[in-house]
């Protein structure tokens, strides 16, 4: 008798030893609060998420309350005592005055399922003569003149970049992935192929300067047009 009850005791301790076993989250800090900042600043913050737990933990998704929050976590299933970076990024582009946006975590910690994390400041407005970051991503583009650099010296477009065509190749990979691209030439002949190529590459927002050069001064004169210092 007493061989039995030991046993159903042993078998009910294992049992609770077996239950005790958890995913617990844990995170550094729930809020971060980034002072005072000027509208269209991009705000910047890793928290750091933590499984306290003794089993693995698993982060089932990740979302934000507003589409201003891009938020990245690389590994969404941490062993016990792992830890990762959640990193999030505020635009605080359009906003002015105290701010709070949120991020909710979900995973499978079953007594703290959902847990909410906080980016709060304060957004000053910009003055007349700021430019934001994310209004000049908008607004940024490439112009590459293709031809050579005496070509260049002589006349080109204001802020052009000089890439004589033999040496495209070496450079495709370094354009941006977003910005317009705008080859030019002096009437195309070069301009017209390279992007044409690249398009087909799968760089479509690279373009070809319709007309060239040539075609710029005939409508424009010398409008934005550099010429060599004689």
């Amino acid at each position: 008798m007493k061989k039995v009850v030991f046993a159903v005791l042993l078998g009910v301790l294992s049992l609770g030893v077996i239950g005790a076993a958890a995913a617990k989250i844990q995170v550094d800090s729930e809020t971060y609060d980034f002072g005072s900042v000027i509208a269209g600043t991009f705000v910047s913050h890793g928290f750091i998420i933590t499984n306290v737990g003794d089993s693995p933990l698993t982060i089932k998704s990740v979302r934000t309350s507003c589409g201003c929050t891009v938020v990245d976590l690389e590994k969404t299933v941490l062993a016990a005592g792992e830890s990762e970076v959640l990193q999030a990024d505020l635009s605080t582009n359009g906003y002015h005055g105290r701010i709070e946006k949120r991020i909710y975590v979900e995973s499978d910690d079953h007594t703290n399922a959902l847990v909410t994390l906080r980016l709060m400041g304060v957004v000053n407005p910009a003055q007349p003569y700021h430019m934001t970051i994310g209004n000049l991503e908008y607004m940024f583009y490439l112009l590459v003149d293709l031809r050579d650099a005496d070509a260049y010296a002589s006349a080109h477009l204001m802020g052009a970049m000089n890439i004589p065509y033999e040496q495209l190749s070496k450079w495709t990979d370094r354009f941006p992935k977003k910005a317009l691209v705008i080859f030019y030439d002096d009437d195309g002949t070069l301009s017209d192929p390279a992007a044409n190529a690249l398009n087909d590459e799968g760089l479509t927002n690279v373009k070809s300067l319709m007309g060239g050069l040539d075609e710029w001064m005939n409508v424009l004169g010398d409008e934005f047009i550099l010429r060599e210092e004689k």
